[in-house]
């Protein structure tokens, strides 16, 4: 799901799995705070419930948790791990929408 501007340049998107894992949502930091990625996340959810997908999840960064918490998601589990021997960290999160 793509969101753009008048000429044309993509500002927003989301991208859902079939089982119900939101890989992608993504908002160009000129438009945050506009209500664009709100818009693309609900259209998201009216779309998995319709395709009677019960349960939404997420993978999300320390930098996401919050964002992702204030629609709804709840955390499952820390997610630690190491890329190229640096550690990090995410967050598994879910939604039930069924």
């Amino acid at each position: 799901m793509l969101a753009t501007d008048a000429q044309g340049v993509v500002v927003d998107y989301g991208d859902r799995q079939p089982d119900g894992h939101i890989d992608h949502l993504y908002c160009h930091p000129e438009m945050v705070g506009t209500g664009v990625g709100s818009a693309i996340y609900a259209e998201m959810e009216t779309i998995a419930r319709a395709a009677g997908i019960a349960v939404l999840f997420v993978e999300a960064s320390e930098g996401a948790r919050r964002r992702v918490e204030r629609r709804g998601f709840t955390m499952d589990a820390r997610n630690d791990f190491s890329i190229n021997g640096v550690a990090s960290h995410n967050y598994r999160m879910s939604k039930r929408i069924a």
